[in-house]
């Protein structure tokens, strides 16, 4: 599904199944994360792979960062389909496994979820193996019938349409689609054209702006399921005062 969305050049394109042997390697030390690599995972599989020679786009390195090569990795998933958390779990360990920046997608029959994670040298062993995975970045599951927000995301992912300065902007680029994405999805917008005059400002302040709602988001869950088993009504006004202060303040950023 990924795969067909980019548009990759051909040169790009590879077909190389990944033992998943190898991934339980790098999970040995967490038994829960290699059970559940043997429980979800069909297979997995290398699709594009995207370096210097193949490509005519730079790599980029320096202190913090390493971006040699990118690779499209495409997973199999098991039947029935788990819980977000345990796929997000997967997301996590894949990219962890993977000494490099990776567009990965969890999918089956009926739809994919895909994931960015920003990862940096790991400062204690510069000679690493493995590079630190600081924040992982992953969607909703996208179904075979997108709506016209998951449209224009999807479109927006054109290898084409990236910036080919180097390896390093083409992965932000990326990042930058899933960010803002992400954004319009959270606050209920339809289409990303709703909100294209708030995306003007950098990445960083974009990223920012979407960990914050996210943030706001899960803590109105919380208290809206504390407000509902509470017994107490002085407890009970207090959570609705704090509900009613996050709801603006969600508000204003939308």
């Amino acid at each position: 599904m990924l795969l067909s969305l980019l548009q990759l050049p051909d040169a790009c394109r590879v077909e190389h199944k990944i033992p998943k042997k190898n991934i339980a390697e790098h999970a040995r030390h967490s038994s829960s994360a290699a059970r559940l690599l043997q429980q979800a995972v069909e297979s997995i599989h290398l699709l594009g792979h995207i370096t210097p020679n193949n490509s005519n786009i730079a790599a980029y390195q320096d202190a913090e960062h390493e971006y040699l090569e990118l690779m499209l990795i495409s997973v199999r998933l098991k039947e029935p389909l788990h819980a977000a958390g345990q796929l997000k779990q997967l997301h996590q360990l894949l990219h962890q496994s993977i000494a490099y920046p990776l567009l990965l997608e969890l999918r089956n029959e009926r739809g994919a979820q895909w994931s960015l994670a920003e990862k940096t040298i790991n400062q204690a062993s510069p000679e690493h193996e493995q590079l630190v995975v600081q924040e992982l970045v992953v969607t909703d599951w996208q179904s075979g019938q997108p709506n016209e927000l998951q449209k224009e995301f999807q479109h927006s992912l054109r290898f084409d349409q990236l910036d080919h300065a180097s390896l390093k902007t083409l992965y932000l680029s990326l990042l930058g689609c899933f960010v803002r994405y992400l954004t319009a999805h959270s606050l209920q917008q339809t289409t990303l054209a709703d909100a294209a005059a708030r995306y003007d400002q950098d990445l960083e302040q974009q990223h920012a702006k979407l960990r914050k709602i996210q943030q706001l988001q899960q803590h109105i869950k919380t208290l809206q399921t504390q407000r509902d088993s509470c017994s107490q009504f002085n407890e009970k006004v207090a959570i609705n005062l704090e509900l009613q202060r996050l709801t603006r303040e969600l508000k204003e950023l939308s």
